[in-house]
């Protein structure tokens, strides 16, 4: 195996345990707070994440990812990164400080604009590492990542599982987003031997922005227009259907999101490696849609299934409200879980510029389906998420079409096994819980072994990428 072939293999076995690991450590850690804490507590969070999600999107400024797709980068282009990254994180935090109490007049909540204020300081802590976290990723040094990032949650998870117990309420969801950041950003100094030098250059930071900035509108639109239901769920409604919302949201992304956002994070320095052969990106971008397929599409049609039951039985019954926000998310999901990697091989190609301009369409258009869908209640609001997730696969994937010379039917047919065993799988365990009272983790099992069963009986591609990559692995061990 060759030398990258390894690098990639070894990237992609430590994304999954940072990712998985991550994930795993969430959504225990959401259990007991869930348990712990009220609907109001996360909605009180999510109202304001649009707030944090932008400024964090500003201090990255697309440099990040423009650092990894440049092939020369020095340290000075680092050393300017990290003091632009430092000097900009103070200037946001000063204008989330002041603006915090109209915010919390705006949602008529007088205790926002003392959470805005705390929770603001995540932007100067995580700035102070995002230069170190971009390297070991660009060096896919992912072990050192996942080392970091599981290490920081935990500690940071107990610290807020005591304030809950203590009950400090929703702050204790902010001492959680703070810890982990500072943590985090202090440990990236001890492992990474990089050290700023004294130097700041406008002319690089004028480089790099010109790859960079593109990829930042395009951050900014799609941060502000995501967490723009938030604002309006909180607006509109009130903070309990908004924490209903935030939890049915967080539940759904960690079953469509979790596996693809590892094959992204590990694949866009890859797909940078081979930019110039369009042949061999194209091939591997079919694997990857494949793969993500396979693994995404039966959990969302079993989660959907047997959501009544798994809410309560994961949070308590006071979060059953959540079932029917969580079964219309999961439609979503199906579309959600393929934009990202349609999205980084056209980055990875030097295309920042048209995904900045096609950004204007995407989150223009989640917008004005949220604007519209408010007037039908909240139902119209998750119905309206849905459709503008299909519609950023959509523009995600004729860019790939474009671009790549990828055919859209290439991508469809590469998730149609998918998904059609899937709905196979889902109807007949259907059918057994409506004839016979089971439990519904004998459900579930009884869903999988019908899809495995169905995909090695078809004798499914994916099975045949499956296997080459266990060999990568063991031949790597």
């Amino acid at each position: 195996m060759s030398a990258s072939s390894s690098k990639t293999v070894s990237g992609i076995l430590w994304s999954a345990v940072d990712r998985f690991g991550n994930v795993l450590l969430q959504f225990l850690l959401n259990l007991v707070l869930a348990r712990l804490l009220t609907p109001e507590d996360y909605g009180c969070v999510g109202m304001l994440a649009i707030f944090i999600a932008v400024s964090q999107t500003l201090i990255d400024g697309g440099f990040c990812s423009a650092l990894i797709q440049k092939q020369d980068v020095t340290s000075k282009d680092y050393s300017t990164i990290f003091y632009w990254n430092i000097a900009f994180s103070g200037i946001l935090y000063a204008i989330l400080y002041a603006i915090s109490p109209a915010v919390s007049e705006f949602f008529n909540m007088p205790i926002l604009c003392e959470v805005l204020r705390t929770l603001g300081l995540v932007l100067p802590v995580s700035s102070l590492g995002l230069v170190q976290r971009v390297q070991l990723r660009k060096q896919l040094k992912i072990k050192q990542l996942a080392v970091v990032n599981i290490s920081s949650l935990v500690i940071s998870a107990i610290i807020s599982i005591r304030m809950a117990f203590m009950g400090y309420g929703v702050w204790s969801l902010v001492a959680l987003q703070i810890f982990n950041n500072l943590i985090a950003s202090v440990v990236f100094w001890f492992i990474t031997k990089w050290k700023p030098m004294l130097y700041f250059s406008v002319a690089k930071l004028k480089s790099l922005f010109s790859f960079g900035g593109y990829l930042l509108a395009a951050s900014i639109l799609q941060e502000f227009s995501k967490n723009m239901q938030g604002v309006i769920i909180g607006h509109k409604f009130s903070a309990l259907e908004m924490g209903l919302y935030s939890q049915a949201k967080k539940l759904e992304e960690v079953a469509c999101s979790t596996f693809a956002q590892v094959i992204v994070q590990v694949m866009f320095p890859v797909y940078s490696e081979i930019q110039d052969n369009l042949e061999k990106l194209r091939g591997m971008l079919r694997d990857n849609i494949r793969l993500i397929a396979f693994a995404i599409f039966p959990i969302m049609v079993v989660l959907v299934i047997v959501a009544e039951d798994l809410i309560p039985f994961l949070l308590g019954d006071k979060w059953l409200p959540v079932v029917p926000y969580f079964q219309v998310l999961c439609l979503g999901g199906f579309f959600t879980c393929l934009q990202n990697v349609n999205f980084y091989a056209v980055a990875a190609i030097g295309k920042s510029d048209t995904l900045f301009r096609w950004s204007f369409y995407k989150w223009g258009m989640l917008i004005f389906l949220l604007l519209a869908g408010v007037h039908w209640g909240i139902y119209g609001v998750l119905l309206s998420v849905v459709l503008s997730e299909f519609n950023i696969f959509m523009v995600n994937a004729l860019l790939v079409k474009k671009y790549l010379k990828m055919p859209l039917s290439t991508q469809l047919l590469a998730c149609l096994p998918s998904l059609l065993i899937s709905m196979l799988a889902g109807a007949a365990i259907a059918v057994v819980g409506y004839y016979v009272e089971i439990h519904f983790l004998f459900r579930v099992i009884f869903f999988f072994i019908i899809y495995f069963s169905s995909a090695y009986l078809c004798n499914f591609a994916v099975l045949k990428d499956l296997r080459r990559i266990r060999k990568s692995i063991f031949n790597k061990i």
